[in-house]
């Protein structure tokens, strides 16, 4: 869903006070509309994001998730959980579904992908299936694997804000910053969670640092090279400059001899 062009205005106009209601207007409005939404993944989202959970898990901060990976530096492609091939069994898939929602809202996100991967391999997955891997395979340290099947998410569904979001919090973990940026401010457009705003601060912080970073060595750059470049300049003259002190010398020499000739020969 396309974010109407005054809505746009606004996001970048959050100190005025009308702004801020017209965000707020189009998010409730947005929030209406997907309620309204049947089909499977609307569904499926729905009941998902009921499950209770049994105890609330500490919210792990993006330093400690980055150390995690750090540590994760075995994480190759080979070991990313396989993508859907072939198959059309959906029952299979809608209880694989339903039994990693459970164990989601346990906590037990390894039991959670081991379901998730069930549901995609039994018939055709729809983005949000692969979203939701993504999520528990993010939950499990795996960043790189969770951004894999956020692309093949945004590849079915280029709009969703839940691989967008996804893919940006795993990349966050990764230090692609920019990248980050760009996904998660993409699913603010789409879908505003309140709970992305301080990733999303963080990351355009470090956009920031590494711009003035970077502006700040092609200052240094320029410098180094104008330096350079005057030096250079300031060699030649001096070459210049002794040479033709040189050539001032070799003809005074030559002009005090008698005849102009060599050996002081009388000339013809």
């Amino acid at each position: 869903m396309k974010i109407p062009a005054d809505v746009e205005d606004a996001i970048f106009k959050l100190d005025d006070v009308e702004d801020q209601m017209k965000i707020q207007d189009y998010i409730s409005e947005l929030h209406s509309t997907i309620r309204d939404l049947k089909g499977e993944d609307a569904e499926e989202e729905t009941a998902e994001d009921d499950v209770p959970m049994k105890e609330p898990e500490e919210e792990e901060t993006p330093a400690a998730a980055a150390a995690a990976a750090d540590e994760d530096d075995g994480e190759k492609e080979a070991d990313f959980p396989p993508l859907y091939s072939s198959g059309d069994d959906f029952d299979k898939a809608g209880d694989c579904k339903m039994k990693a929602a459970d164990l989601k809202g346990e906590g037990k996100w390894e039991e959670a992908l081991e379901q998730y991967t069930e549901a995609v391999l039994a018939a055709e997955p729809s983005a949000l299936l692969y979203a939701n891997r993504a999520i528990a395979l993010l939950k499990l340290n795996r960043p790189k694997a969770a951004e894999r099947d956020c692309n093949e998410a945004l590849k079915l569904n280029p709009d969703s804000a839940k691989g967008l979001r996804t893919r940006g919090k795993a990349r966050l973990v990764l230090e692609d910053w920019e990248a980050a940026r760009h996904d998660l401010s993409a699913a603010q457009q789409i879908d505003f969670d309140e709970g992305v705003v301080e990733d999303l601060k963080m990351v355009s912080d470090k956009c920031m640092e590494i711009e003035r970073a970077e502006a700040k060595q092609r200052v240094e750059e320029e410098e180094r090279l104008k330096k350079k470049a005057k030096e250079i300049r300031e060699a030649q003259e001096a070459a210049k400059k002794e040479a033709e002190e040189e050539a001032a010398k070799a003809r005074a020499s030559a002009g005090g001899m008698p005849g102009g000739m060599p050996g002081g020969m009388p000339g013809g």
